[in-house]
């Protein structure tokens, strides 16, 4: 049987956009190994209870700290077929380096030098909007023969038990409190549903305060609020009834897509649907196209949050209503999620798109890169943001411009 490893310790997102890499190379038999922080043990063993696990305690700060640590004795006893390493933080890279580069894929280091996969340096070079490739995707395709995309997560569909509406996004940040129930009075009346749950933090109780007196009279009755201390387990369980998923960028919208509950997104500030939105079919996302977005994520903005004010124009909220005509606002493309042989990508529905042509040519390319098309004889637009002259010469390279690992 053939063992393979995944290094993964980075958040939440990061774990469920494992999963097209764990599903992968686990199929035919293989036995994955999942190595994870110790804040995500639980999470991990509920969505994916095949793998086997090694739990990582506290920070480490040496290799030959690292050597001591009974996780590390325990990897290195196994004989893996590869190891993926999928961020370059010091303890991903520290834990890379107790295996043999001719096995490493994703980012490794050997001899206190940095290395990364040709994969990864091209995605790493485009940036803003050109960005086109889903991160489930970019690390799936570290493997050979990454499980069609249609294999991943369910096609979504309306369970029966409501709305749920998340507060807050990955980064904490929560639309301004008007804009937020006027997107979910719009999509009550679109979907003609009455029932809400709330999804948000211990602290959100004035949040909620603020928040309920002015959704219409129907929903604020029938709201529940979940704003308490419960388990992922909990969270993952109410979320596999609902009818719709309302939410930023944020772990409980991958989690909506795991089990196949139809997400409605709002990406603002540095979220970007092409890189991190809901995976699967059946899912809307609406993008803010302000000039400014997408930008890096901050507690303060020096233009008041244009990318966030701009789902409140009344304009907009009728779409959301359901109440569709020519005068669509400006400031915001409306998505539905695709898949296709890359992965998932997201078709603009409503608004305009700048880089649509341009990420089109660039999957492509990709498509090229990782084997699924043949190469073609005319050069794609946007191919320049992805090679370079290097790359035809190193199969890899250092992050600190050294040489071949």
């Amino acid at each position: 049987m053939k063992k393979y490893c995944v290094i993964q310790l980075g958040s939440l997102t990061d774990l469920f956009q494992t999963k097209r890499l764990i599903l992968s190379l686990g199929k035919e038999q293989g036995q994955v190994h999942l190595v994870v922080p110790e804040s995500l043990q639980e999470q991990a063993a509920i969505l994916y209870p095949e793998v086997v696990l090694h739990i990582v305690s506290g920070e480490v700060q040496s290799l030959e700290e690292l050597q001591r640590n009974p996780v590390s004795v325990a990897l290195q006893q196994e004989e893996f077929t590869a190891v993926y390493n999928l961020h370059e933080t010091q303890q991903n890279m520290l834990l890379s380096s107790l295996f043999s580069p001719k096995i490493m894929k994703g980012y490794w280091q050997h001899d206190e030098r940095g290395y990364c996969d040709t994969w990864l340096r091209c995605l790493s070079r485009v940036q803003g909007r050109q960005r086109f490739l889903n991160v489930m995707d970019k690390w799936a395709h570290l493997c050979e023969a990454p499980v069609p995309s249609h294999m991943v997560n369910p096609i979504a569909m309306r369970k029966g038990g409501g709305i749920g509406v998340v507060l807050r996004d990955a980064t904490g940040q929560t639309l301004p409190v008007e804009v937020l129930a006027g997107c979910v009075n719009a999509v009550c009346t679109a979907s003609r549903e009455a029932k809400v749950i709330l999804f948000g933090e211990a602290g959100d109780e004035e949040l909620v305060k603020a928040l309920l007196p002015l959704l219409k009279e129907k929903v604020a009755a029938n709201a529940v609020d979940r704003c308490f201390e419960s388990s992922f387990e909990e969270d993952m369980d109410s979320i596999s009834t609902l009818d719709m998923l309302v939410t930023a960028d944020c772990s409980l919208m991958h989690a909506a897509a795991h089990v196949g509950t139809p997400v409605n997104a709002f990406f603002h500030s540095s979220a970007w649907c092409m890189e991190n939105g809901p995976y699967g079919l059946g899912h809307r996302v609406w993008q803010a196209d302000t000039s400014c977005a997408p930008c890096s994520a901050s507690s303060s903005c020096a233009e008041n949050y244009p990318c966030m004010h701009v789902f409140g124009e009344e304009q907009l909220q009728r779409f959301l209503a359901g109440k569709i005509d020519q005068n669509y606002p400006q400031g915001v493309t409306g998505y539905v999620s695709m898949l296709d042989e890359v992965g998932v990508t997201y078709m603009p529905v409503f608004g305009a798109e700048e880089h649509a042509v341009e990420r089109l040519a660039l999957r492509g390319v990709a498509s090229e890169f990782v084997g699924i098309a043949k190469l073609s004889k005319t050069v794609a637009a946007g191919c320049a943001n992805f090679y370079v002259e290097q790359d035809w010469l190193l199969p890899h390279c250092s992050k600190f411009g050294g040489d071949d690992a």
